[in-house]
């Protein structure tokens, strides 16, 4: 062998073959070791020692194995560990109340001889309604965890669903409307909770100063980065024994081209990370320096990510597209870094703080800087959000005629979207974003509510009789206080002129009316690029024809649960329903904007469509379809 020509090269290429799948074993175990023992550096044995004493903490062995460090005998059972109890806090206290408060109605309501012919759906309701607690409660306490924040904030907006169904359904049945309002309030307790656990559990694991949150759980920023390394195999060519011999290496080609690529634009810098150690290494890092997801990990990781950030960045921004012909292994590349980069782009999360810990810490515990305009209207949103709630239980208390409890419906739709507007704002990072945008959708209805709701006030004479509730019977200070609930809630969502100039910025907001005005006609260009006019104002329609279309898919629970004292028409139909109209009113002042804006931009229209998932035609269909043209493929020949 040593005589052949050659040999030694075949030797070599043995002995690198030999050490790639060394790296990748060796790769592997570590990757099992991140997933398995949680650790940031596996090559780390004390970090490994302290992750197996935790994983079998409860082994008689492990007890015996710490016995025997204290100088106690090997086969000796160490005693229990004694368990320190927690004291309650205030907000278990809170749970515990409001969770018994939502039994104790759903109990009172099934008890009830007036629901013995609902009674199913009720008990239906209670599994739901439990459950979802449950798993909201469970998963509020993991605030800083982006997939158990998502979840939190799902079961809160189906919480708060079933809330606005139950006073829905209580204003169609005067004789159990306190009941089921109560029952509403009472879900309203455990929401209000929800929101306050995940801040809590922020501040409890010392996240106060900082502002970074992770955009994709940790749990999966190693399934990412395995992506990118297998991405990047398919490329260089190290896949390549499996392709079959047909097969033309675009891979290897676009691998090449890039290369020179980079290099001729002087990025020989960001070059290495075409090597799978490079860029593995430089992802590792990122991945170690999270910390496992804790508080501790997010604040330095807020500190030091730019920098390997950027290069990724610059890799995908200057390789993308340069390389002709296009190649799948390239472009499969370039999505698995983009999806690996968007983990660590910080995400909102970071006002939650402001909603759970009292107004008195904010100054230097929860960060130096001041509290922003954004943060203010949060809170200020969820004070007036309490104040409109106590003022529309009394409303048609007084009195339960067709346009008292219409005007009950409409208010309590307004009342369940300022809850989601507070979900919005919670989510939100920035003065004015798109989850600031969804949330400001909420008060275009509210310009078209306080028209028609004017109490003791003719101005609303002569509309048609399902939008006619100006006669509404309610006393005039409880009209007078959530007309002015409503206007000031209104000012918190948008930017309005108060009559003190165009130029002048209403006080709390960084955007000034007339630019909140400009994007929805489109004749403002808008700062960020990913973030255009146009989806400005589709954002707030497609916010409300989501409202809109959910309205409607609750009519067969409604006349499934209610007596009919009211026409179901009345509520739900899209001609004469209040609910459907109220929404309408906001979408076609949408529409009157767009319509302003340069025709290359396109109109906004009131009715939107669902769209159905395009599935393209396979060989044989395609082949069909020529079969069927070709009498008149052959006239045009």
């Amino acid at each position: 062998m040593a005589n052949y020509p050659g040999s030694n090269s075949l030797i070599n290429a043995k002995r690198g073959a030999e050490s790639v799948a060394g790296d990748r074993q060796r790769m592997t175990l570590d990757n099992l070791l991140r997933r398995e023992l949680h650790v940031g550096d596996p090559t780390d044995p004390a970090q490994i020692a302290q992750a197996l004493s935790e994983r079998y903490q409860n082994d008689l062995r492990a007890q015996a194995i710490d016995g025997e460090a204290r100088g106690l005998p090997f086969l000796r059972t160490p005693a229990l560990r004694p368990v320190d109890i927690t004291a309650p806090t205030a907000t278990n206290l809170d749970l515990d109340q409001s969770r018994a408060d939502v039994n104790l109605d759903l109990q009172e309501l099934i008890k009830d001889n007036l629901t013995k012919d609902i009674r199913p759906e009720l008990e239906g309701w209670q599994t739901v309604i439990n459950r979802s607690i449950d798993e909201g409660v469970s998963s509020a306490s993991f605030g800083l965890d982006p997939l158990k924040r998502d979840t939190a904030f799902a079961m809160r907006r189906q919480l708060g669903e079933y809330a606005r169904l139950s006073r829905l359904i209580g204003a169609l049945t005067p004789a159990l409307n306190r009941s089921f309002r109560g029952l509403a309030q009472s879900i309203d307790e455990v929401c209000a909770v929800m929101l306050v656990l995940m801040g809590e559990s922020m501040a409890n694991v010392g996240f106060a100063g900082g502002r970074f949150l992770l955009q994709a759980p940790y749990s999966e920023l190693q399934s990412r980065r395995d992506a990118v390394l297998n991405a990047l195999r398919r490329v260089d060519g190290a896949s390549a024994r499996g392709m079959t011999s047909g097969v033309w290496p675009r891979g290897l080609r676009a691998y090449r081209q890039m290369s020179t690529v980079l290099e001729a634009k002087g990025q020989g810098d960001i070059r290495s990370l075409l090597s799978e150690g490079e860029i593995a290494r430089t992802m590792d890092e990122l991945i170690q320096n999270a910390g496992g997801g804790s508080s501790t990990g997010m604040r330095a990781l807020g500190a030091t990510a730019w920098a390997p950030l950027n290069r990724l960045n610059r890799f995908v921004d200057t390789t993308i597209r340069q390389i002709s012909p296009t190649s799948p292994e390239l472009a499969t590349l370039h999505e698995a870094l983009q999806l690996f980069i968007e983990g660590f782009m910080p995400a909102g999360g970071f006002r939650l703080l402001r909603v759970a810990r009292p107004a008195v810490l904010n100054y230097g515990l929860y960060g130096p800087g001041p509290v922003t305009g954004a943060e203010q209207r949060l809170i200020n949103l969820v004070n007036r959000r309490g104040s409109l709630a106590r003022q529309l239980d009394c409303l048609t208390v007084c009195a339960c005629d067709d346009k008292t409890v219409r005007a009950q419906i409409v208010l309590d739709k307004m009342l369940y979207d300022i809850d989601r507007a507070v979900d919005f704002y919670s989510a939100g990072d920035i003065d004015l974003g798109l989850p600031e945008v969804r949330a400001a959708a909420c008060s275009h209805m509210f310009d078209f509510l306080l028209e028609i709701l004017p109490w003791n006030n003719p101005a609303g004479a002569g509309r048609p009789d399902y939008l006619d509730v100006t006669g509404a019977v309610a006393p005039v200070g409880v009209a007078r206080e959530i007309r002015r609930e409503l206007f000031a809630i209104r000012k918190l969502l948008r930017p309005i002129d108060d009559g003190a100039g165009p130029m002048v910025t209403p006080e709390g907001w960084d955007t000034e009316p007339a630019t909140y005005d400009g994007f929805l006609s489109r004749n403002t260009p808008w700062p960020d690029r990913d973030f255009a006019p146009l989806f400005f104002a589709q954002v707030l329609h497609d916010e409300l024809y989501l409202q809109r279309d959910t309205d409607r898919r609750w009519q067969p629970v409604i006349e499934q649960m209610t007596s009919g004292c009211l026409s179901i028409e009345s509520i739900f139909s899209s001609s004469r329903g209040c609910l459907p109209t109220i929404v309408n009113s906001a979408l076609y002042f949408i529409e009157d904007r767009t319509a302003l804006a340069p025709a290359s931009s396109g109109q906004v229209r009131v009715e939107g469509m669902r769209l159905e998932t395009i599935i393209p035609r396979d060989g044989d269909e395609s082949l069909d379809a020529i079969a069927d043209n070709i009498g008149d493929i052959a006239e045009k020949i």
